[in-house]
C-alpha cells in the first residue's frame, strides 16, 4: 500500500512539473518588453485627466469630451481602473481620438519594486482620415495589433497596497510602442 501511494505521488509530481508552464523574463509576453524598457526606457510625466474630465459608460470612458476609450467589458476591473482613472490619452498614444484597446496584461516579472508596475495592451489599427498618404493606408489597412508598453509608478505604493490604491494613486511614467503583433 505505501510503495503504491509513493509511486502515485512520485508520478503526479514529475507530472505537474514537465507540464506546468512557468514564465520566463526571456521568453515569451516578456521578451520584446524586457528588450524595450532596458534600451528605450526614460522616465516621463504624462498628464492625467482630472475625475471631472472623466465620464465612464458601460465598456469605454470619455476623456474630455472628446476623446474616446473602448474596452471589452470582460477587462479585468485592474486594467479598467486604470482606463477610468484617465491614465492613458488616445491622443498620446496614435494621435487619434478614438482607441480600442484589447490585450491588456501585467507584466509582473519587468516590476522593479512594489511602486512600480509595468504593463501591455494592443491597439489595432484604425483607418484615419482622407489626407493619408498611401503608405498610411496600407499601414492602417493591416489586420495585426500593435502592443504597447507603459508604466505606472505610486511613490507611496507598498507590497501591501491594492490595485484601486494603486492605480488612483499612480502616474503614467512612460508609455511607448513596443511591436507589430504576428
Amino acid at each position: 500500500m505505501t510503495k503504491t501511494v509513493i509511486q502515485t505521488l512520485f508520478t503526479l509530481s514529475f507530472s505537474v512539473n514537465i507540464f506546468a508552464q512557468t514564465e520566463n523574463i526571456d521568453s515569451g509576453k516578456y521578451h520584446p518588453a524586457k528588450e524595450i524598457f532596458e534600451s528605450k526606457y526614460k522616465k516621463e510625466i504624462y498628464h492625467k485627466f482630472s475625475k471631472s474630465q472623466i465620464k465612464v459608460e458601460a465598456n469605454k470612458v470619455i476623456l474630455n469630451n472628446t476623446k474616446t476609450i473602448e474596452f471589452a467589458e470582460k477587462l479585468p476591473q485592474k486594467f479598467k481602473l486604470i482606463i477610468k482613472n484617465g491614465l492613458l490619452d488616445p491622443y498620446t498614444i496614435n494621435q487619434r481620438y478614438y482607441l480600442k484597446l484589447t490585450g491588456f496584461d501585467e507584466l509582473t516579472l519587468l516590476n522593479p519594486n512594489p511602486q512600480t508596475r509595468r504593463f501591455k495592451f494592443w491597439i489595432f489599427p484604425t483607418k484615419n482620415n482622407s489626407t493619408e498618404t498611401d503608405f498610411e493606408k496600407l499601414l492602417s489597412s493591416r489586420i495585426n495589433p500593435d502592443e504597447y508598453y507603459f508604466e505606472l509608478i505610486n511613490k507611496n505604493a507598498d507590497e501591501n497596497t491594492t490595485d484601486k490604491d494603486f492605480i488612483e494613486g499612480a502616474e503614467l511614467t512612460f508609455l511607448i510602442f513596443g511591436t507589430i503583433i504576428i
